[in-house]
């Protein structure tokens, strides 16, 4: 009985993700910019890939025909279930911030910026490049040197 509730919730998991995908990828054709389109994009990887992945998990549990390997192949899934949970934000964050700290492209229409208070401005910027520009005349030795080693 509670190998058919496994098996019937890894399935809805599986549904759900495609699901999820199918969202996603509306959301990529519709968004009007980067950033939404960002977000639709980590919705789907999150949802369309890690929500499939314990599904399938789940699944493998309990379906006996893979014997033994069924422990090894859901306890593989449930980890790769974890590391896209983990690493997808983390990525999309970091493209998103590089994206927009770097000013590449279009800035998006906001009420209210909040992030622009961190933005470095000109003058600072120009400040502390003039503060690491090396003297003239003052340049270290170098600490190692390359040579051609002959066989």
């Amino acid at each position: 009985m509670i190998e058919e509730i496994i098996f019937i919730l890894g399935s809805i998991a599986i549904l759900l993700g495609a699901i999820y995908d199918l969202i996603a990828a509306i959301g990529l054709l519709r968004f009007p910019d980067f950033y939404m389109r960002s977000h639709a994009a980590t919705v789907g990887t999150i949802g369309g890939a890690a929500l499939p992945v314990f599904g399938a998990g789940l699944v493998a549990l309990v379906y006996h025909p893979l014997g033994e390997q069924r422990f090894f192949m859901a306890g593989i899934a449930f980890t790769v279930g974890a590391l896209i949970l983990l690493i997808a934000p983390t990525g999309s964050h970091s493209l998103v911030s590089a994206v927009y700290f770097g000013k590449v492209g279009k800035k998006p229409k906001l009420v209210v910026d909040q992030l622009e208070e961190d933005l470095p401005k000109r003058s600072d910027v120009a400040e502390l490049v003039r503060e690491h520009e090396e003297v003239p005349g003052e340049e270290e030795e170098p600490k190692f040197s390359f040579r051609r080693v002959e066989r």
